[in-house]
């Protein structure tokens, strides 16, 4: 009995500032995990993370009822996990280039061991303080054997896949091919590698201020 007063006691409070996000802006931000992406400023932490199934009350009792192991299986306490689908909602679009649903396809099954192209927080994760989470040479999980008939590019793709030239490839190619860019046939006219990954982290797209489609907030 005693064990069980002392975590309960415990709990309450982790519970009760729980609670305090859901009520307040000030307290949500306050007890986020990390920074926000940029753009993402204004959105609410209920603007992603959607309610949890039942009451206040039931989903303390039930968070209570795990941690004393009165119950298997734990809850989400207030609002659930982000899915790919809640990113979506605002950044879906027709242009899309790598759309995550054809990496679901089972030929994509090696790839997915380097890289979770197959959901939005595969490559972006939030409260990290930064734009994109993977390695910049992910490109290499589904084009390791390309070869172009016509290659535009003055040192042949081929010959940058033999050196392993990996961390070139997003000097030249926008991803999700969203911003107003035209790719250099040049290798030396590509985007320098510290531009990309300054972008990674939060700083100035390399590929131009011009999106061909802007996030719309539902």
């Amino acid at each position: 009995m005693t064990l069980r007063r002392t975590a309960l006691s415990m709990a309450l409070p982790v519970f009760c500032l729980g609670a305090m996000s859901l009520w307040t802006r000030p307290a949500a931000h306050w007890l986020a995990q990390g920074p926000l992406q940029q753009g993402h400023e204004e959105v609410s932490c209920a603007g992603c993370h959607t309610p949890s199934p039942g009451s206040t009350r039931q989903q303390v009792q039930a968070k209570l009822a795990y941690s004393l192991g009165w119950r298997a299986a734990d809850v989400d306490f207030g609002n659930g996990p982000v899915t790919s689908d809640h990113c979506l909602d605002c950044h879906e679009r027709a242009n899309e280039r790598h759309p995550i649903y054809r990496f679901r396809e089972p030929r994509f099954e090696p790839a997915l061991q380097q890289v979770r192209a197959d959901s939005c927080l595969g490559c972006h994760s939030e409260h990290l303080g930064e734009r994109v989470s993977a390695e910049p040479t992910f490109c290499r999980a589904c084009h390791a054997d390309l070869a172009l008939t016509r290659d535009p590019v003055n040192i042949p793709h081929v010959t940058l896949i033999a050196a392993g030239k990996w961390s070139t490839c997003l000097g030249c190619h926008d991803f999700h091919g969203n911003h107003s860019y035209d790719p250099p046939t040049h290798v030396q006219q590509m985007i320098p590698g510290a531009a990309i990954l300054g972008y990674f982290h939060q700083g100035a797209p390399p590929y131009g201020p011009f999106k061909l489609f802007e996030a719309v907030a539902r």
